[in-house]
């Protein structure tokens, strides 16, 4: 080749780099552009995931206490209250200590019952001043407490009553009858010859003993 040709040559392939790199634009890095990288994804909040638990039992509620069941209903002891046709009841005066009565109540049936706190004794009689005809209510303790008195068959259960109060008002009553009346709702009337004067009765005790040292 001659060195004319091979000049020639070389410019022309001189002339096409240089047109090839005019048309290719500038690159990234000499144009000053920085490439701002993508933007991070925001983290995902964390799910809570709640396990399934166990079914509780449904709560057991204590059973509340309720008052005495209707007269001649069960008792709070689970025995029936006895009924008046199942008691004897009499009312003996006594000497120790004086102006007292001890009113005995006995199951005289084949079934026990429960003879309950207390019986409200009512004496009948004639007022000493007036000469009228009245009731006299024996006053009952307050804050009765204990359990019932459980009558087996034969069993008896006692009280006492204070007949004379010394500093109570007025003449008093001379009394002819009384009446018993039980936690079962039944009434027991006995025949007496006392005088009363603001009597007080005491709850059922087991014995004689501890019904008139009350």
């Amino acid at each position: 080749m001659s060195a004319p040709r091979t000049l020639t040559s070389l410019a022309a392939l001189a002339l096409g780099s240089a047109a090839l790199v005019g048309c290719a634009g500038p690159s990234p890095a000499s144009s000053g552009a920085t490439a701002s990288a993508p933007a991070a994804e925001p983290a995902a909040a964390p799910t809570s995931v709640t396990q399934p638990t166990a079914k509780q039992p449904a709560a057991k509620h204590s059973p509340t206490a309720h008052p005495s069941p209707a007269k001649g209903g069960s008792s709070q002891a689970g025995i029936a209250y006895c009924r008046a046709s199942q008691l004897t009841v009499t009312a003996t005066p006594v000497t120790r200590p004086e102006n007292h009565l001890l009113i005995t109540a006995r199951n005289k049936s084949g079934k026990r019952c429960n003879l309950g706190i207390i019986g409200l004794v009512t004496f009948d009689g004639m007022n000493g001043k007036s000469g009228k005809n009245e009731k006299v209510r024996a006053e009952a303790p307050g804050g009765l407490g204990g359990g019932p008195t459980i009558l087996e068959p034969g069993w008896a259960g006692y009280e006492g009553v204070a007949l004379d109060r010394q500093d109570a008002p007025g003449d008093g009553t001379q009394a002819t009858a009384l009446a018993v009346e039980t936690e079962g709702g039944g009434v027991i009337k006995v025949p007496v010859a006392v005088h009363v004067h603001s009597p007080a009765v005491t709850p059922w005790r087991d014995s004689p003993a501890d019904a008139l040292a009350d």
